[in-house]
Formats: C-alpha cells, sequence, structure tokens
C-alpha cells in the first residue's frame, strides 16, 4: 500500500486520501472534474467526430447530436451505430458514477463494429445507490477491472453489488498528476506489467461486458480503453476522438496527454506487436476481438 507523496519525473504519486464517503474523491484535480456530473446521471448527446491531426486514419463525421438527447441504448444491444444521431459511444446510466461511457459503434479497420455496452470505461463504482445496482445488473456486466492504486481500491471499494457476481480484477496502478504527455507514460509504464492480465481478462470465456474503472475514468481508464480500442483494430484517429469527445460534460482532456502513448505503440510496429512485447498472445487478442466486435 502506498502512503504519502513520490516524486516520479517531476509528477507526483498521490496516495490514497479517499473520503469515508463512496461517493467522493480527495484528489483536488480529479475531484474537480467530477463535482459538474449531473445528478441524474443524465448526459446531453455527443457530438460528431472529427478527424484528428498527426495521426494517420479517416477523418469522423461531423455535426451535433441534439442537446439533451439520450446517448447510446444501454441495454446491451443495438447495432453498429450505437450512440443517438448514429454517433459511436455515449453516456450509460448508471446512478452514482462518474464518467460512464460506453465505446459501442467504433468501426474498425475491416468494417467491424464495437458491441454496444460491451466495453465501458468509467469513475469508481463505490457510490452506485440501489438505482445504479440495477442498471449494472440489466447490463449484464460480467467483469470490473479496477485501476486505481490497491489502497485507493480498499478506502473506497465498489459497490459490493458491482462485485459479488462479477470478476474484479484489480491492476493496481498509480494515480499520477497533474495529467499531461508524460504523465500519461509514466501510467503506461506502470501498466505494461500487467497488460497480460488485463487482456486475459478482456478475452477469456464469458467474461463481456466490461467495465473498465478509475477514479472518474478520464486517465487510467483512458489509456487502457484505448488500448483496448487499438487491439480490437479501431484506427488511432477514431480512438483519440473517442477520448476527447467521449466524456462526461464536466471531464476536460487533452488529445496531447495521448501523443507519447500512440507514438510508443507505432514505434513498436503497431498495436499487436507492442503487445506481444508485454505477453499478451495473438489467440486472447483473437478471442477479444471475437466477443467485442460484430
Amino acid at each position: 500500500m502506498r502512503h504519502g507523496s513520490i516524486g516520479i519525473g517531476g509528477l507526483v504519486l498521490v496516495a490514497s486520501l479517499g473520503s469515508a464517503s463512496c461517493g467522493q474523491d480527495s484528489d483536488s484535480d480529479e475531484s474537480s472534474a467530477a463535482a459538474g456530473a449531473r445528478a441524474d446521471g443524465g448526459s446531453p448527446g455527443t457530438s460528431g467526430h472529427s478527424g484528428t491531426s498527426g495521426h494517420s486514419g479517416n477523418g469522423g463525421s461531423g455535426g451535433q447530436v441534439g442537446s439533451g438527447g439520450a446517448a447510446g441504448d444501454i441495454t446491451g444491444g443495438g447495432g453498429p451505430t450505437a450512440g443517438q444521431g448514429g454517433q459511436p459511444g455515449g453516456a450509460v446510466e448508471l446512478s452514482g458514477v462518474t464518467n460512464a461511457r460506453q465505446t459501442g459503434g467504433l468501426q474498425t479497420t475491416d468494417g467491424q463494429h464495437v458491441r454496444a455496452n460491451v466495453l465501458i470505461r468509467s469513475g469508481h463504482l463505490g457510490g452506485l445507490d440501489s438505482t445504479g445496482c440495477a442498471q449494472f445488473e440489466a447490463l449484464g456486466i460480467r467483469t470490473v477491472i479496477d485501476l486505481r492504486d490497491a489502497a485507493d481500491a480498499a478506502q473506497t471499494p465498489d459497490a459490493a453489488c458491482a462485485v459479488d457476481t462479477v470478476v474484479y480484477y484489480n491492476a493496481d496502478l498509480p494515480r499520477l498528476l497533474p495529467p499531461s504527455e508524460q504523465s500519461y507514460l509514466d501510467t503506461l509504464d506502470a501498466t505494461e506489467p500487467v497488460l497480460d492480465e488485463i487482456f486475459s481478462h478482456l478475452s477469456a470465456a464469458d467474461t463481456l461486458p466490461a467495465i473498465v474503472h478509475c477514479v472518474i475514468g478520464r486517465d487510467r481508464a483512458s489509456l487502457v480503453v484505448a488500448l483496448a480500442l487499438l487491439a480490437l483494430g479501431v484506427p488511432e484517429d477514431q480512438v483519440l476522438a473517442d477520448f476527447e469527445q467521449n466524456q462526461d460534460p464536466s471531464v476536460t482532456v487533452d488529445p496531447a496527454w495521448m501523443s507519447g502513448v500512440l507514438a510508443r505503440i507505432d514505434a513498436a510496429g503497431g498495436i499487436e506487436t507492442y503487445l506481444s512485447e508485454h505477453d499478451v498472445t495473438d489467440s486472447e487478442l483473437t478471442a477479444f476481438r471475437a466477443g467485442a466486435l460484430e
């Protein structure tokens, strides 16, 4: 368990100082971002994706989804256009959880699509209330990957309804703030030793749908889900667009934070080579794609 603060390359490894209340986070940077989340769990429609410069891939379609529109199907069904107005991704209704977003509808390079609600990233699940627990059950979640460090996860545990009937895995990753390109690279350094475990959980039989979460679903969760989307064959520009645009209105990110991560993957020769260097097998990737794509 971590205590105090440890300097890492000019960044700060923040020890867990979580409130006894499951719905609060002690860190000022992350809690301030979470403070603006809508109390009713609703979310305005997400904006259309636009092409991102500096990375290869096709630019997405533009256009705004109407304000106040429901974003995404939360029943686990749906086709390739999971979000309202044909836009991929969108909010998932989980009462008591910050920044719950699904990635359904994102298209791969071979024309397949990520299934609706099969891969969700979010803030921690400690604040799930009775409504949220019912919504969690309706989603049919089978795996929860908790990326918080072990002390933080113990201080503010996920709700019993979210862990008692699923496969739960705590990856024990440090929280590095403030977010930046370097902090994301340092988080990737910490993630690489457990990538085989993460993908083992995503690819095993009957382990999807899955929720991948940290504290507010912004940094560690976004990074790991970005790796998962790349592994499914979603182009880099669409992964970046999902990172930037598929967030709760209260959560702001900078695509530049992810640039070093993508550069490292490109330098390795692509996502498959990169993951194989960290003991993720071809058979695991095949199984993950079979379960997550349609």
